[in-house]
């Protein structure tokens, strides 16, 4: 989106995104991450401020799966965040010559009066999603020996069983197909 083309009195948008444009922008970077069920929500508004400092509130929904980090089951996370990010010309940024202040460093840039609103959605849904994601907070994981699934069976007492056909070499068979 160009600067210039945004009216004084603001812009509004509104985007719905799909689960495959989720999927792309975020690559082969998360593989705890499976898709966003049903799309994306997003309504940003957009005002310039200071002649050239952006200022974009807005909110995003959207229901994503993840995959448990303990029992690698899939799981459901919503995302409904409410944001506010301020964007500065970057070319104003080269310009100082000084030390930078605290509030500084959060600062986020747009360069040749141009932004991409998707990146900013985008940035938004990582930021609500969890760095450990648990399908449930008393989530028990796998046997570390025979790779069982524990929260589906708590009374699991491993017997060392690490024959070919081992649940353990099945779970492993399904981390190799994610991979």
């Amino acid at each position: 989106m160009n600067i210039r083309e945004i009216p004084k009195d603001g812009k509004k948008i509104s985007m719905v995104k799909s689960s495959e444009w989720f999927m792309g922008m975020v690559g082969d970077a998360a593989i705890d991450i499976e898709s966003a069920r049903d799309g994306i929500n997003s309504t940003i508004d957009v005002h310039i401020q200071d002649d050239a400092s952006v200022a974009i509130e807005g909110s995003v929904h959207a229901d994503v799966v993840l995959r448990c980090v303990k029992c690698l089951e899939p799981f459901q996370s919503p995302v409904d965040r409410e944001f506010s990010v301020v964007l500065e010309p970057y070319e104003r940024s080269l310009s100082l010559s000084r030390s930078i202040s605290r509030a500084e460093l959060d600062a986020e840039f747009y360069s040749d009066n141009e932004f991409d609103p998707d990146v900013i959605v985008f940035e938004q849904i990582m930021l609500s999603l969890p760095l450990y994601p648990l399908c449930r907070p008393a989530c028990r994981g796998l046997c570390s020996h025979c790779g069982i699934d524990l929260n589906e069976h708590p009374e699991h007492q491993c017997q060392n069983d690490t024959g070919a056909n081992s649940p353990f070499r099945e779970q492993m068979n399904k981390i190799r197909k994610i991979l």
